[in-house]
């Protein structure tokens, strides 16, 4: 069985998903994906807003 890359936009499906759903098995299931997947690309789609809005943060503290 071939293994298909995850697109860019299966990943913003996956987390349009999860907030509806809230599990990474449930949506998983919904786009024929592994959990383990689900979570790698959740997670780092959260460190990366973790780190915008810290970096946005900062601007601001300094621009004042």
């Amino acid at each position: 069985m071939a293994v298909t890359r995850i697109t860019p936009e299966e990943i913003e499906q996956m987390i349009l998903l999860y907030d509806k759903l809230g599990t990474y098995a449930a949506v998983a299931r919904e786009i024929k994906r592994s959990p383990d997947s689900v979570a790698k690309y959740i997670k780092k789609s959260k460190q990366h807003d973790n780190i915008a809005i810290a970096l946005a943060s900062s601007v601001r503290k300094n621009a004042v």
